[in-house]
């Protein structure tokens, strides 16, 4: 009864979670969850992020699992293997189950997240975790055209290794006080390069989709093709025929079955990605440059100092001339169709020192305004927390209340809304499209955080 199998082997690896008060959150995730079989379950693919890891915890934990599986996979014909490491060795066999424990501090989980936004992202789809789940260590939040550039194990990454037949991966080395991650590699097997194979073409296209569609959801192989080709349409016959002779090898586990040479069609794939997602995201894509208003003699302070800037009006002080001629010349590069700005007078200053000439006028829009801080404006924030105080105890209980004869968050993010949806679609049908606009940090804020699918609360 493999369900049942299953639900002990979680059972148990909880029953170790909740025995170390050092791991702060526990997710299983891949295969072991989607198999419908023992034969095809992989690895046992377990993250956990821990608040410090040594030595001591680092060995301690792989002799618990070991205690707490051991038993019950030896009685079910399984031998068991702990892999400690970082990254995409396999080591299962038929009679082997892999527990591939990947333990993180929670510093690493961090740099992870943004050194790797396609594996954490994948991760945090999983709802089977013990604790805190990951988003709530720290959050892939929406996938950026940068990240297929830049991140960690990038297609090109995997496509190296392909071409140079080795797996790489990242071991843990401890001492008593801390723990470093050195990079290791081994030579490819033929399951290695079918399965890395699978992988390239799959990471690709799923994670396009789910740069398009702002989603975080995983299709299956033939929807995802006509997804991913609808989008990326070269090469279609090529494309289609390479994907579905490695989903069966994947699904299957026939590995050892050596297929015709793809290395040839395989670069010729990424290639092709390349090259349309570049035309697409940044030759063809329509621009937006946003930026806030340069300082005023009200802005500045620390702490309970600083003072509640809205519907006040004052002008700017001296800029810095660095900062200055930096943007200028990003605006300038840009060439921008359209300039919009809040009606304050310190944004209209700020966007008159950068703003092209021979560029039609910048366009006033009051959706484009500082939050209105009602009473509140002009006071100090001790100030403020004195004399309203439950303003600030609902804060503290994660709430959006609006500032007593002003705004909330919530109000700014619809009126930024609305101008992002009506204004900026317009701009992307005339020549090239792009746009530059002036505003306010909480404006900023919570245009970022609508792009990126934050929750409110951020924002204030």
């Amino acid at each position: 009864d493999w369900p049942a199998l299953r639900s002990e082997l979680i059972e148990r690896m909880w029953q170790v979670v909740d025995a170390h008060e050092l791991v702060l959150s526990a997710t299983l995730t891949g295969s072991f969850l989607e198999a419908g079989s023992p034969a095809g379950m992989s690895d046992i693919d377990l993250v956990l992020v821990v608040s410090r890891l040594d030595a001591g915890l680092f060995a301690k934990l792989q002799t618990d699992f070991r205690s707490g599986l051991e038993p019950l996979l030896s009685a079910h014909g399984f031998e068991l293997r702990i892999n400690p490491t970082l990254g995409p060795l396999k080591l299962n066999d038929e009679s082997t189950a892999v527990l591939h424990l990947m333990l993180y501090s929670h510093a690493a989980h961090v740099e992870h997240a943004i050194a790797s936004p396609f594996t954490c992202l994948d991760w945090q789809r999983s709802t089977t975790h013990r604790k805190q789940p990951l988003a709530a260590i720290y959050p892939v939040v929406q996938l950026q055209p940068q990240h297929f550039m830049s991140a960690r194990r990038s297609p090109r990454d995997y496509l190296r290794d392909f071409e140079a037949g080795v797996v790489s991966y990242r071991e843990l080395v401890c001492t008593a006080d801390e723990y470093r991650e050195e990079s290791r590699t081994l030579p490819m097997n033929v399951r290695d390069r079918h399965e890395f194979a699978y992988h390239i073409m799959r990471f690709l296209m799923q994670n396009l989709v789910k740069l398009v569609r702002r989603t975080n959801q995983v299709l299956a192989p033939e929807p995802l093709l006509d997804e991913f080709l609808a989008f990326f349409p070269e090469r279609p016959w090529e494309t289609t025929t390479l994907f579905r002779q490695l989903v069966p090898l994947k699904r299957s586990g026939r590995f050892h079955e050596q297929l015709p040479p793809i290395d040839g069609e395989l670069r010729a794939f990424v290639e092709s990605f390349d090259r349309q997602f570049r035309t697409l995201f940044f030759e063809r894509a329509t621009r937006h440059l946003l930026f806030r208003h340069a300082a005023t003699p009200v802005n500045g302070g620390a702490g309970d100092a600083r003072k509640f800037l809205g519907k006040s009006d004052p002008a700017i002080l001296p800029p810095n001339p660095a900062a200055i001629e930096r943007l200028a010349r990003a605006i300038a590069e840009l060439q921008p169709l359209s300039a919009w700005t809040s009606p304050a007078l310190r944004c209209r200053q700020s966007l008159a020192l950068v703003h092209p000439s021979g560029t039609p006028a910048p366009v006033r829009d009051e959706r484009l305004s500082e939050m209105d801080y009602g009473a509140v404006e002009g006071l100090s924030v001790g100030a403020a927390r004195l004399e309203h105080a439950p303003l600030f105890a609902a804060w503290q209980r994660g709430e959006d209340p609006r500032y007593p004869g002003g705004e909330c968050t919530q109000d700014v993010i619809a009126r930024a809304t609305e101008f992002i949806d009506t204004q900026l679609p317009a701009a992307a049908t005339r020549a090239t499209g792009n746009t530059v606009i002036c505003t306010h940090s909480v404006v900023l804020r919570c245009l970022v955080g609508r792009a990126l699918g934050l929750p409110n609360s951020p924002f204030r």
